[in-house]
C-alpha cells in the first residue's frame, strides 16, 4: 500500500526500529518535545503575549511581573499536553498534578519494554534519583545504593534513547560545532519535563501559584532545567539537537557556564539566575578565554537590560534566542 502514510510516535519508537529496521528513503523523522512556554501561552488563549514576547520588546513592570508569574504557572503545570489540556479544561492544579503522577507510572510500566529484566531495577533507580542531580555534573557514584558504573551506564543510555532524559554535554566551547570538543565523561542531566521532575522529587507544585518569585530562588536548579528544556523545544524539528555546558578543566576551579549555544559560527554562553543577585564570574572568565564569543546572555526574573557584552533577558524570553523566527535578530547582535 504505497499510498498509505503511517505516523508512529512514542518513547519506544527507536527501540521498535531496532527490531524491524528502517526502510531507507521512505521514513522521515521529527523530534518532538513537550509544549514550549510560548505554545503554553497560545494554548491558554494568550497569543497576543506570544507575539509581543517574540518581538523582544521590553514590557512595563506590571506586564513583566505578570509574565514571570505565568512562567511560574508553566513550571507547575509543565509542558506535557495532557496536563495542559486538563489545566485549560478545569483550572484545577490538583487534576494536572494527578496527570503528572499518571505519566510517571506509565513511564515505569514501559521500562520492561526496552530494558532487559535484570536491568529494570537499575533503570528504575536512575529514574527515581536523577531529578536530585539536576544542575550538577552527573556522577554514577552519587547514586544511592551499591551500584557500579558498568551496571548503571547502559541503563542511563536507555533512558536517554527513550528521551525520558536529556544529557547536557561538556564542551570546550572554542568553536563550531560544539560537539567537536565534547568530553563524554562530563555531562549533566535534565528530565523530559520540568513538572515531572518536581513530581518525582515530591515538591509541592501549588506553591508556584502562591509565590512564584520566592520559588524561583528556592528552586534554582528547576529554573536552569526550564531554560534547557526551552532551548530544546525551539530547536529545528527535523534535526536532533543536543545541549552543551562549559566547565573549567582545572581541578581547583569551580568556574562553570550553564549552557553554550551556537549561532552563525559564534559560541554564546548562557547563564541562568533564579534571583536578582549573583555574580557572573564564570561567564566573564569564559568570554575572556574564548574569542569566538562576542557576547553572553543571562536569563533571570529581571527585565531586559544590555550592558557591555552582557545581554540580560527575562525567563519568559528564551524563545527570543532559540526560536527559528528569531535568527535574524541574533545575527544582528553577533555582527
Amino acid at each position: 500500500m504505497p499510498a498509505l502514510h503511517v505516523i508512529a510516535a512514542g518513547s519506544l519508537f527507536d527501540f521498535a526500529l531496532e527490531k524491524v529496521g528502517l526502510p531507507v528513503g521512505r521514513v522521515s523523522s521529527m523530534y518532538m518535545y513537550p509544549l514550549s512556554f510560548m505554545e503554553y501561552l497560545s494554548a491558554c488563549g494568550k497569543s497576543s503575549l506570544v507575539q509581543a514576547v517574540l518581538e523582544g520588546e521590553k514590557f512595563s513592570e506590571t506586564i513583566h511581573l505578570k509574565l514571570i508569574d505565568l512562567v511560574g504557572e508553566y513550571l507547575a503545570i509543565g509542558g506535557m499536553p495532557e496536563a495542559i489540556a486538563k489545566w485549560i479544561e478545569s483550572k484545577n492544579p490538583k487534576e494536572c498534578f494527578q496527570v503528572h503522577h499518571n505519566l510517571i507510572a506509565s513511564y515505569r510500566q514501559d521500562f520492561e519494554k526496552y530494558a532487559d529484566k535484570h536491568d529494570i531495577k537499575y533503570v528504575e533507580t536512575l529514574f527515581r534519583q536523577m531529578p536530585y542531580f539536576i544542575g550538577e555534573q552527573f556522577q554514577y557514584k552519587n547514586i544511592h545504593g551499591e551500584y557500579r558504573k558498568r551496571e548503571l551506564a547502559p541503563c542511563l543510555n536507555l533512558l536517554s534513547k527513550a528521551n525520558v532524559i536529556h544529557k547536557i554535554y561538556h564542551s570546550a566551547g572554542n568553536g563550531i560545532p560544539l560537539g567537536a570538543e565534547i568530553n563524554l565523561e562530563w555531562f549533566k542531566i535534565i528530565l523530559v519535563d520540568v513538572a515531572l521532575s518536581q513530581a518525582l522529587l515530591g515538591f509541592d507544585l501549588s506553591t508556584w501559584f502562591l509565590r512564584p518569585g520566592a520559588e524561583f530562588v528556592n528552586r534554582g536548579t528547576i529554573t536552569e532545567a526550564f531554560v534547557g528544556q526551552e532551548l530544546l523545544v525551539y530547536s529545528h524539528p527535523l534535526r536532533e539537537s543536543n545541549l552543551f555546558f562549559w566547565k573549567r578543566a582545572e581541578k581547583s576551579s569551580t568556574a562553570e557556564v550553564d549552557y553554550l549555544y551556537e549561532e552563525n559560527q559564534a559560541v554564546i554562553p548562557i547563564e541562568v539566575k533564579s534571583g536578582n543577585a549573583g555574580t557572573l564570574r564564570s561567564m566573564h572568565l569564559f568570554l575572556s578565554q574564548h574569542a569566538t564569543s562576542p557576547f553572553a546572555i543571562r536569563f533571570s526574573p529581571q527585565n531586559y537590560s544590555l550592558f557591555e557584552k552582557l545581554d540580560s533577558r527575562p525567563l519568559y524570553a528564551v524563545a527570543t534566542l532559540a526560536h527559528e523566527d528569531q535568527k535574524p535578530a541574533i545575527l544582528s547582535l553577533i555582527e
